[in-house]
């Protein structure tokens, strides 16, 4: 049996249909794997002021202090693990993140933009090497973090293993 332990979510993708897919960085046996994942909870017709007309996803209650972080052009955060109970989403606006597995040739491009946010859950008490993270852009990269609030890890479905590629990521 086959038990995804506290993924790292890249959400690198927009809505195919009702649903958006999301590249996983996720924990298995103590080891960080990638998968390719589709949000259960579907896209709305927003009638809300200012969006109304629009599709919009529902990401949950969100919890906990907030960062923006300017990460120079060519950083390297090297090797590590999510922070413990600071689990989050980590929006790319800006830049290109490069994450690798230290046990693995799997990895993951996030641009900045559209597709550039991912999930960090790799925390060390569910990944023992964590994952490399490197920022190859010869511009800054700006995140926005923001933490998970007590609903956790969003409904899914696994698609495939491996990072969600091509028209995955497509509107």
């Amino acid at each position: 049996m086959r038990l995804t332990l506290l993924p790292l979510l890249l959400f690198s993708s927009l809505a195919l249909g009702n649903t958006l897919n999301v590249t996983v960085l996720g924990a298995q046996n103590n080891i960080s794997t990638l998968e390719c994942w589709a949000l259960l909870s579907g896209f709305k017709h927003s009638s809300e002021a200012g969006t109304a007309g629009s599709e919009s996803l529902n990401l949950g209650k969100l919890g906990g202090d907030s960062t923006y972080t300017i990460l120079p052009a060519g950083f390297n955060g090297g090797r590590h693990n999510a922070p413990a109970l600071h689990i989050r989403w980590v929006i790319f606006l800006s830049g290109l993140a490069h994450i690798t597995l230290p046990n693995s040739t799997a990895e993951a491009w996030v641009a900045g933009g559209k597709n550039g946010a991912i999930l960090a859950l790799d925390t060390a008490d569910v990944s023992a090497f964590g994952h490399y993270t490197t920022y190859p852009s010869k511009e800054q990269t700006i995140t926005l973090e923001i933490p998970l609030g007590n609903e956790g890890i969003p409904a899914h479905t696994v698609l495939h293993g491996g990072p969600c590629k091509g028209e995955e990521l497509s509107a």
